[in-house]
């Protein structure tokens, strides 16, 4: 995701394992639901747990984090390309 703050500035934030998790202990929600109830609040909670878990600022989700946000945007995965590796020249 991408999260893009109300002073402009925009941080690439990616939710992991630990970060469903621990949405689904805080909202009591799986997060297989989401393809058919999928909430702005549950990008946003990703996003602000997301950065808080790699770098703790103490702000709290709501009011203060949210009042920050302009929009997320959600980013689509692009496909790996694996490294090509070129065969040494003698």
């Amino acid at each position: 995701m991408t999260v893009v703050f109300t002073d402009g500035t925009e941080k690439n934030v990616d939710a992991v394992f630990a970060d469903f998790v621990s949405f689904e202990r805080t909202w009591n929600r799986s997060v297989t639901k989401f393809e058919q109830e999928l909430r702005l609040t549950d990008l946003a909670w990703l996003a602000w747990h997301s950065m808080n878990r790699t770098a703790p600022t103490g702000i709290r989700f709501e009011p203060e984090w949210i009042g920050l946000v302009s929009e997320i945007k959600v980013r689509e995965e692009e496909d790996e390309i694996p490294l090509v590796k070129s065969q040494p020249t003698t």
